[in-house]
């Protein structure tokens, strides 16, 4: 039997949660961990690419650019992209950009929703996590604070805004980002030339992840730590497969992993410093098993949270062959 277990110990050790990169070696004897096959995209890199975008953008008119995203993020900048020469830039860019609003990119695209306050992990609920990189002729431009660049997230992508949301940079540790706070409060503005209205996120000198977020409040009692525990016979032909476990709190936009605990063998989330407000209230425990030859397995197990600490068993009968569609579909339905 194999014992398939992974966690976040994102508590113990910032470190260990590069192993976030998460896929871990199996051994077909009673321990499953799991390691990402050599030569073999898993279905989250996959979808981490397909799911981001290249714009051309074109000048129009000393150096003022506008893009918008396939989910309606709209970037506009002025006069602020310079080379890493210092030199203000104009003509065309080329402009990356991947956004991530909803539970299910969140965990396809390992993105979760974790800041990092002096190693004190706080969960964020998310308003949006959007990624933006620009370039020209193939080199990396910068933002400068003496331009204007503004990214602007529509909120009705996350169920309406929110008083409070805060401003969070990221910072990537193997596949996924942890947020560092800014402290900066985020604006809600009126849409340009759209109905609705936006999060105003101000960009002055960082690009690369930025997310509009509160810390995560859904008023539960205290959980000083999540484990999971998935017992199965093989799961995979030949040898097991790659292993994500992610845990979702019902109602709130937030979804974050477990890692995978060598010395227990689990899956574990333990708040050391600030236990987890879970307690009693519902949550999903989503767990994605790739077998080498890309073959999915699934299971989303919703139950009530124990108080003080919560043990899930994930057996054999509740992992379900699956594809990437279908558990699109599965995981939108969450929220």
């Amino acid at each position: 039997m194999f014992k398939i277990t992974r966690t976040n110990l994102l508590f113990n050790f910032l470190m260990l949660f590069v192993l976030a990169l998460g896929f871990y070696s199996c051994e077909q004897n009673e321990s499953f961990t799991t390691q990402e096959e050599e030569n073999h995209t898993s279905i989250f890199k996959q979808h981490l690419t397909d799911n981001t975008q290249n714009i051309t953008a074109q000048d129009l008119g000393d150096g003022q650019y506008e893009v918008i995203g396939e989910q309606g993020t709209r970037i506009f900048i002025n006069n602020a992209l310079v080379n890493a020469a210092g030199e203000r830039v104009r003509g065309e860019v080329d402009v990356v950009i991947i956004e991530i609003y909803s539970v299910e990119d969140m965990i396809l695209n390992r993105k979760q929703t974790l800041a990092d306050y002096d190693d004190q992990f706080q969960i964020l609920e998310s308003g949006g996590e959007v990624f933006v990189k620009v370039y020209q002729d193939g080199k990396e431009l910068f933002a400068d604070g003496k331009g204007e660049m503004n990214i602007y997230l529509p909120t009705e992508n996350t169920g309406g805004a929110k008083e409070g949301m805060e401003l969070f940079y990221g910072e990537e540790i193997g596949e996924q980002v942890i947020w560092k706070p800014t402290g900066k409060a985020i604006k809600v503005v009126e849409n340009e030339g759209r109905s609705g209205i936006d999060y105003l996120i101000i960009i002055q000198d960082i690009l690369g992840w930025v997310n509009v977020d509160i810390i995560y409040g859904a008023g539960g009692e205290e959980v000083e730590c999540v484990e999971v525990v998935i017992q199965c016979d093989e799961i995979c032909d030949g040898m097991p497969g790659s292993t994500v476990v992610a845990l979702h709190v019902s109602a709130v936009n937030s979804a974050f992993e477990l890692t995978y605990d060598p010395g227990s063998g689990s899956y574990k989330f333990c708040g050391i410093e600030a236990p987890l407000a879970i307690g009693g209230l519902t949550v999903s425990f989503i767990v994605v098993i790739e077998c080498p030859n890309g073959q999915l397995f699934s299971a989303i197990v919703t139950v009530t949270a124990n108080i003080g600490y919560h043990l899930e068993i994930i057996n054999c009968s509740d992992l379900s062959p699956t594809n990437l569609d279908q558990l699109q579909q599965d995981l939108a339905l969450l929220l």
